[in-house]
Order: structure tokens, then C-alpha cells, then sequence
């Protein structure tokens, strides 16, 4: 019997090749149009990241306790030097029957799931610059400057600080609306209209972020679902302001019990959905309030300016495992980042690019709670040799911490990073 998967994989790939025989892209979007009839368009396009990476740890802290030390107390488990493949991605959009049905697919290869986005869009033209756009299936929501992004198209090569951080003791999520390995999708529908030329707002419904990943991130166990806003106004060509809230209701978890070898029937429990009550199977959920408030600049020829600033609060429901009435904790967190790009235009020829980057990240992932925080600095240069269809981009990162064994004033937990990424967009 044929794999399908593997079936799959090699007819897309064959695709790929087919659609690159004729040279790169034109087009300011990356792919190559290989179907266009009357019945629909097929645009294949592929994004390929490989990277090496060198992280240091740069501090004198023991953190093992032991009253020493040495390689141990290592955060980087005696530091990495790393060649790997960040990204295999292939993607497939196009229209079917109507110009106004659009479809789009994106499979990553490294990925064991392999299917990222499966989306179908309808828009209903109503005049120049005016327009309704209904989005359905699984993909990024537009929600920050930097989520629906391309991965090819980022500023650097990381996401900022908070896309990857916990909030909260113990807790699982990077975020309340994504999960490992496929940062930031939803399932569930989105709704944009552009109101004015100027103005455009969105609005949407998810499954949200899964404690317990379902259907490898297909499913849902979130009853109550997740609600997105975002407004976003270009008041002068080059200059974007935009203001995005998101609620979401992750299920709640009960507390872990350790396994305790001094009581046998003390056996070991991982933190798990619990429900409501006794006669109500429904899982409890938490509550978070996410709010982002973003800026974009690039009405100055060569220089790109960009940040955002994160405020979430969110509501924890816990209770002890088998327990009756769950606890109720409130984090609030702050982060931010600010972005400065300068670009030197046909540097190395017609079309080669050289970019200077200079980054600074910050987080408090509980402003009620000390030696926390964090920040990271990263600066560096960006070649791009054939426009944003072959890049190498060279990163410092300078990471800066607080540790509750030094004072809270102290970011004395540093940790330092160089990677070089070298990316393929066709």
C-alpha cells in the first residue's frame, strides 16, 4: 500500500521543482504561478532555513546550590555549538472558481504533523480600497506585527521575548492562544473588513490555546472558545498604529503529585484538565486578557522602525488533584519590544542588500513577583543577495535575566548567542 504522507510530500515537492524551473519570483509575495484557468489558480511557492548556533553561558552563578562553582551550574549544559535545519517549508495558494474564493496550504517537512495552515477565504469586493474578507480553517490570525508574518519575512531571526516565554508558576502555555512548535495557529474563523483605505479592523473566533494538544492542534477542548479584536489605522503612507485585545479561556489544570517513594500509594500525577464540579463533567477554565499596542514606521527612505507593547493579565484556576473548590491566582505581565533597521540598498550589486538590525526585548512575566525579569539585546548584520529570495542573516544576542539568588536590580544571569541563518525564499 502507498504511504500517503510520503505520496503527499514527494507530489508537492515535485510541484515546487516545476514551479522554480522558470527562475524566482517577481512578484513582492514569494511563489511561482503554475495553474491559472478559468476553474482556479495554483501558486506554488517553498521557504528553506538552515542555521548554526552558539550559545555561551556567561555567568558566574551556582546555580546547583552546591557551594561551587563549575561546569554544572552551566545554564547551556556546558554551552552548544549547533548546525540544523530551522524551517522545510512548502506552501500551496491560489483561487478556486472565483477570483473571491482563495485557499491557502502550508506543510513544513522538519515537522512530524507536517500540515501547518489549511484555510479558505471568501472576499466580498465593495468598493475601490473597501472590501470583506471571511477567513475559515487553521492559520495564523492577523494578531501583532509579528505573527502573520512569514517566516522569511521576519525582522531577525527569533520572535520577540513574550511569543516565547511561561506566565505563571508552572504554567504550560508560550501564550494563551498558541502551543509548541506551531506558534500562534487557531482554528476557527476571522473576519476582516476594510472599512476606509485607511482603516481595517478584524474580528475572530478560535478553538484557543490547548493544555492538552488535541488531534495534534486540530481539536478542541476549550467549550467557552477565544475571541480576538484588532484595530488597525494607516493614517500617513509608511506610518501603521494598530491596538489588538485577546481573550482567551484555556482549560485549568489540577496540581502535579510527585512520586513519593516513602508513601507507595502516593503515586505520581501529572497536571491534567479537571471539571467543574462533581455533576458537571465540563472542563474549568482559565481566563486571559491579552493586550498588544503596535507601531510601524517606514516612511523614511532606508530605515525601518518598529515595536510593540504586551500587557496580559490572566486568571489561574487550580485545585489539588481529586480536590473539591479550585484556587484562583492573578498574573499580570508586561513586555515590549523596539526594532531599528537600516538598509543599503544595491550594496553588493543590482538587488544585494545589506541591513543593519539593533533589537532590545523585554519581559516581566509577574509584575507581582521578583527576580523575573528578563531582557535580550540583539544586534547584527542581514545580507539580502537576491532581494528576500536568498538571505544570510548573522545575529548577536545578548540575554540578561534576574535569578532570585542575586538581588532584584541584578540582570546578572547572562547568556550569550550568535547565530547565523542562511534562507532560501522561492
Amino acid at each position: 500500500m502507498i504511504d500517503r504522507t510520503c505520496f503527499l510530500r514527494s507530489a508537492l515537492l515535485a510541484a515546487v521543482l516545476a514551479a522554480t524551473a522558470a527562475g524566482p519570483a517577481a512578484a513582492a509575495e514569494p511563489g511561482q504561478t503554475i495553474i491559472n484557468s478559468d476553474y482556479g489558480s495554483l501558486t506554488v511557492a517553498a521557504i528553506l532555513q538552515g542555521y548554526f548556533v552558539a550559545r555561551i553561558d556567561g555567568s558566574e552563578l551556582d546555580r546547583t546550590g552546591d557551594g561551587v562553582i563549575d561546569d554544572r551550574d552551566d545554564a547551556f549544559a556546558n554551552n552548544h555549538y549547533d548546525f540544523s535545519v530551522d524551517r522545510v517549508r512548502l506552501i500551496l495558494k491560489g483561487n478556486l472558481l472565483s477570483p473571491n474564493l482563495t485557499y491557502v496550504f502550508q506543510g513544513d517537512a522538519k515537522l512530524a504533523e507536517f500540515v501547518l495552515d489549511a484555510r479558505m477565504g471568501y472576499v466580498i469586493p465593495e468598493d475601490e480600497g473597501i472590501s470583506t474578507t471571511i477567513s475559515a480553517g487553521r492559520f495564523l490570525p492577523p494578531f501583532t506585527l509579528i505573527l502573520p508574518r512569514l517566516v522569511s519575512r521576519l525582522e531577525v531571526i527569533n520572535y520577540p521575548l513574550y511569543l516565547f516565554s511561561t506566565y505563571g508558576p508552572g504554567a504550560p502555555a508560550l501564550q494563551p492562544f498558541a502551543f509548541p512548535g506551531t506558534i500562534g495557529r487557531q482554528v476557527g474563523v476571522n473576519i476582516t473588513q476594510r472599512l476606509t483605505p485607511m482603516f481595517q479592523l478584524d474580528v475572530g473566533v478560535f478553538n484557543g490555546f490547548q493544555r492538552v494538544i488535541q488531534a495534534g492542534g486540530w481539536g478542541d477542548d476549550n467549550d467557552p472558545k477565544d475571541f480576538f479584536v484588532r484595530a488597525q489605522v494607516k493614517p500617513l503612507d509608511g506610518l501603521l498604529l494598530a491596538v489588538d485585545y485577546w481573550l482567551g479561556f484555556p482549560v485549568s489544570l489540577d496540581r502535579a503529585v510527585a512520586d513519593d517513594p516513602a508513601t507507595p500509594a502516593n503515586e505520581a500525577h501529572a497536571a491534567a484538565p479537571f471539571a467543574i464540579s462533581a455533576t458537571d463533567p465540563t472542563y474549568q477554565n482559565d481566563t486571559a486578557h491579552f493586550f498588544v499596542f503596535e507601531a510601524e514606521l517606514t516612511a523614511i527612505e532606508n530605515l525601518h522602525l518598529l515595536g510593540e507593547f504586551v500587557y496580559t493579565r490572566q486568571t489561574l484556576r487550580t485545585q489539588d488533584f481529586g480536590g473539591a473548590n479550585p484556587a484562583e491566582t492573578d498574573i499580570e505581565a508586561l513586555g515590549g519590544w523596539f526594532h531599528v533597521g537600516w538598509t543599503f540598498d544595491d550594496l553588493f550589486g543590482a538587488g544585494a542588500d545589506l541591513e543593519l538590525v539593533a533589537r532590545f526585548d523585554m519581559l516581566d512575566p509577574d509584575i507581582d513577583q521578583a527576580d523575573n525579569q528578563m531582557m535580550r539585546f540583539t544586534f547584527g548584520p542581514q545580507f539580502f543577495l537576491e532581494g528576500l529570495h536568498s538571505q544570510v542573516r548573522v545575529n548577536y544576542l545578548l540575554n540578561l535575566s534576574q535569578t532570585p539568588s542575586t538581588p532584584a536590580t541584578d540582570f546578572d544571569d547572562i547568556r550569550h548567542e550568535l547565530w547565523v541563518q542562511v534562507a532560501v525564499e522561492i
